[in-house]
């Protein structure tokens, strides 16, 4: 496969990672965004439901506990997603780049090396002109 080859078959492989990246992030924030909204839904239906300072605290305690563990879940995906991303994106440059340098060391192969031409002999004026 020669350079051009190569190029054109990264370029395709660097957009395809790069629009599936930006995919899976987007269905992951429209998830999360839903995660959240039925969240804040639930623990809103159980406020009416509190008569006492403890149950609210208790209650308030819970809810920061599922946001952070919704978070956490959301940023570990997001890690996975991007961390995918970089590798594919690491094997299709090593595709693309990896074998050239074999090439090119192999088409490359160090030429002869030319002798160099003798300089020519500067001539001396005759010692008749000079007077």
């Amino acid at each position: 496969m020669n350079i051009i080859e190569r190029q054109t078959e990264l370029g395709k492989s660097l957009y395809e990672i790069n629009t599936n990246t930006v995919r899976e992030l987007a269905e992951l924030s429209r998830e999360n965004v839903e995660k959240y909204i039925e969240t804040n839904r639930t623990f809103g239906e159980r406020l009416p439901e509190v008569r006492e300072v403890t149950t609210l605290m208790e209650l308030q305690r819970e809810y920061g506990e599922t946001i952070w563990n919704n978070a956490r879940v959301a940023v570990e995906t997001q890690n996975d997603i991007l961390r995918k991303a970089f590798e594919s994106s690491r094997d299709a440059l090593q595709t693309a780049f990896g074998s050239e340098a074999t090439e090119v060391n192999e088409v490359a192969k160090p030429k002869a090396k030319a002798k160099a031409k003798p300089k020519a002999k500067a001539k001396k004026a005759p010692a008749a002109a000079e007077a």
